[in-house]
């Protein structure tokens, strides 16, 4: 590791940190937003994975307050978030992807974990690039909810639309929060030796609340801090998904539910592949095709 910028040791209110690959055109962006509402002591940390678009140098350059660690490989997400941790001098840590913006002040958030003692993370409410309300928290991946995958959101009551005014934007107890944007004790993250590293990118963040609740604390969906992420869910990305859920399990079931998953999962990409296919087969839409490989190369690169 390269270029890590030393800290002093005294604690601040929040460590951010960000893990970088290839995401320079989001930079600017986003630490503007951090200037602007993160309004209590914190630093910035960004680990970058490797990069091939000149993010190192940018960040250099036009960032010379953020403290960059520079792998010289693709460290995945849960290495990266855990290296940069380990440089971490605040009291709470906020997991915080390179591709988002925050659109409101985070203090509020802070303050529940003050007010609260059992919260042990929190997730604001995620908006898209056209500040749509977009799905960020949901249900831990039973067996059964691996057959749609989409079920693991939850959408139902002020989920369903995004709109928890009716709730005065109160915190509401959910299994996950999506790790593009995770709020955490640096104590907690640390008894819990941060994200599991076996997870390259996806899931860890669903593991990681699962191993909250198994500490006695909640995990909360706080409304009344909201972000933009630029990002989305790419059918190339499936396969570490599904082999994402296929570690959950085996991190957290017995032999008949772990089995039960590995089939039903088996049997969903299938399902998938025999729909897609059938209808580029009747309409020629390349996106289907394309969606049936997608969920081929998932089912032969994730074996049980």
């Amino acid at each position: 590791m390269v270029n890590k910028k030393e800290l002093p040791s005294i604690e601040l209110d929040l460590s951010i940190i960000i893990v970088n690959y290839n995401g320079k055109i989001f930079m600017d962006d986003c630490l503007t937003s951090i200037k602007k509402h993160v309004l209590l002591s914190h630093e910035v940390i960004i680990v970058d994975n490797a990069s091939s678009d000149g993010s190192v140098e940018y960040i250099r350059d036009h960032f010379s307050d953020v403290n960059l660690i520079a792998s010289e490989e693709n460290l995945g997400f849960a290495r990266g978030n855990n290296l940069g941790s380990k440089s971490a001098k605040g009291k709470y840590i906020l997991l915080l992807n390179n591709d988002t913006v925050l659109c409101s002040d985070i203090s509020p958030a802070i303050s529940l974990f003050e007010q609260q003692e059992d919260v042990g993370v929190l997730g604001a409410k995620m908006l898209g690039r056209n500040l749509e309300y977009r799905y960020s928290a949901g249900h831990f991946p039973s067996a059964l909810r691996l057959l749609r995958i989409s079920s693991l959101f939850k959408t139902d009551g002020y989920f369903k639309h995004g709109d928890f005014s009716a709730n005065d934007n109160k915190p509401v107890h959910v299994d996950w929060i999506e790790g593009s944007f995770l709020l955490t004790k640096k104590h907690v993250y640390d008894k819990l030796r941060g994200l599991d590293e076996n997870y390259f990118m996806y899931v860890e963040d669903v593991d990681f609340c699962r191993r909250i609740t198994q500490l006695g604390l909640n995990v909360v969906y706080f409304p009344g801090a909201s972000y933009i992420h630029y990002g989305g869910y790419g059918e190339g990305r499936l396969g570490m998904l599904i082999k994402g859920f296929r570690r959950y399990h085996s991190n957290f079931s017995g032999f008949p539910q772990w089995l039960l998953a590995q089939l039903f999962l088996t049997i969903g990409l299938v399902a998938r592949i025999v729909v897609n296919f059938s209808i580029y087969i009747v309409g020629r839409d390349v996106k289907n095709m394309n969606r049936a490989r997608a969920c081929w190369r998932a089912l032969k690169d994730s074996p049980w």
